[in-house]
């Protein structure tokens, strides 16, 4: 959809640095140039946890003002983006806001369609429990991307929703997020947002 030079801020420590950021329908995605056309990729953010705060006055950290600036909010990492200039923000903030509403409306589509389906599944015949909720395992349609095997036809590994990153039975354990019932890392876990009402 959309890729361009801009700084990064941390929240935290005020460190400023240049990557390029690619924004696609569902994730955002930052890294640097490594080689010829070949990026090192930093960060891959879903848009479907995010959620973009919008400063239309400079923002102040730490003593230093920044202007042109938005905050991209997620559990997996929360930052500052510095724009050039109110022209290349707009582009960016307006482009994010319409890809973040779009995920969002694909998800209600998506999970009004498995209800519908369960129910229809279930009509007829004595429900195991209270609610026909409970048999819906995922809620959220998920590729089968071999992001971690060879393509050999062999078994995927499973990784973490959010890091991409392969599970590991003592250093990265397997949880299964309360929210969106996908398989997430430990550390990922530990990363709270709340959730806004109807989001």
């Amino acid at each position: 959809i959309l890729d361009d030079k801009l700084t990064k801020i941390s929240d935290r420590t005020n460190k400023k640095e240049e990557y390029t950021f690619f924004l696609f329908s569902d994730i955002l995605i930052y890294g640097k140039k490594a080689s010829g056309s070949t990026y090192k990729v930093h960060q891959v953010l879903h848009l479907s946890l995010a959620r973009l705060i919008d400063y239309l006055k400079p923002k102040s950290i730490r003593g230093q003002i920044h202007s042109h600036v938005f905050k991209v909010d997620s559990p997996q990492k929360s930052f500052l983006i510095s724009c050039a200039d109110a022209s290349q923000k707009a582009r960016w903030v307006h482009a994010i806001v319409d890809a973040i509403e779009e995920v969002m409306r694909r998800r209600k589509v998506y999970l009004e369609t498995q209800l519908e389906s369960t129910v229809d599944a279930t009509a007829g015949s004595e429900p195991e429990s209270s609610s026909n909720l409970q048999v819906m395992s995922s809620w959220i349609a998920t590729s089968e991307m071999d992001l971690f095997g060879k393509g050999d036809g062999k078994k995927l590994k499973s990784g973490c929703k959010l890091c991409i990153r392969p599970f590991s039975s003592i250093m990265r354990r397997k949880n299964v997020c309360s929210y969106c019932k996908d398989s997430v890392c430990s550390e990922c876990r530990s990363r709270k947002n709340p959730l806004l009402k109807g989001g």
